[in-house]
């Protein structure tokens, strides 16, 4: 049985999601564009702890024994999806999931990450 998110969940959501509405609302468009920059600024940590939250979970699962098939259906997400969150891997929808910490560059890149044609 999958999980399904509680009221308290679903609040949590809406409350990020408030926040993105209300900044949009901003009709000053330097004041939103300063707004947003800061809220983006912030992201990256915030992303990082909700990923250490998960990445907790998993973790404390495995310690007691628990099978990656069985995490995968409790949490409804797939087996391999559970063990890159073990080992803190990030998905990304082009490519493989790679460690969060792998900033390796590799020569023909371009600042933002995409290979710039020669």
């Amino acid at each position: 049985m999958t999980s399904r998110p509680d009221d308290d969940d679903v609040e949590e959501v809406r409350r990020v999601e408030d926040l993105i509405s209300a900044l949009e609302a901003v009709e000053d468009p330097t004041d939103r564009f300063r707004r947003a920059g800061e809220l983006l600024a912030t992201w990256s940590t915030q992303q990082s702890r909700i990923s250490g939250i998960r990445q907790q979970v998993v973790v404390s699962l495995r310690a007691e024994g628990v099978s990656y098939r069985k995490i995968a259906k409790t949490l409804g997400v797939s087996p391999v999806r559970v063990q890159q969150i073990e080992k803190g891997e990030t998905s990304h929808k082009r490519g493989k999931a790679r460690p969060k910490s792998d900033s390796v560059s590799h020569g023909n890149e371009s600042s933002d990450g995409r290979t710039e044609s020669r």
